[in-house]
């Protein structure tokens, strides 16, 4: 339960990246908004970017503070973007799995990574706008 409340808003953007992933978006006219090449690439790199952001910044608070076993963190979404191409195409009818939708995962999640690492000591960042309501002291 620890874990879960540690790392709640990890799992919070895990549901809404399953439930975008498993979406039924056949329903969608085309007509009513305005197409972009590849939006959803776009979509995948922006998911699993903010998957793995939240994640290696919960994990880099949690932990001690140190981000040098970050990168293994980094598996997860990524076998997590792999169950989820596989769930879209044998749970689904109406989705498939594509290889370009997991090179967009995996590399929102490169990106995370140096993001964080980049950002991790920023403290107006960390205790502000991400975790405004993280209690230990920074």
């Amino acid at each position: 339960m620890a874990r879960i409340i540690r790392y709640h808003k990890t799992l919070c953007i895990l549901l809404a990246v399953t439930i975008l992933s498993l979406m039924d978006t056949s329903r969608i006219e085309p007509g009513n908004i305005v197409t972009i090449p590849h939006f959803d690439k776009i979509v995948h790199f922006i998911m699993y970017f903010t998957l793995a952001f939240t994640l290696m910044f919960e994990y880099y608070l949690h932990h001690k503070y140190k981000i040098t076993k970050g990168i293994q963190v980094l598996i997860l979404p990524l076998i997590w973007g792999a169950i989820m191409e596989l769930a879209q195409l044998l749970l689904t009818d109406y989705r498939g799995a594509e290889w370009k939708d997991m090179l967009a995962n995996t590399v929102g999640i490169i990106l995370a990574y140096f993001t964080v690492k980049q950002l991790k000591d920023n403290r107006i960042l960390v205790t502000l706008i991400l975790f405004p309501f993280f209690k230990k002291p920074l």
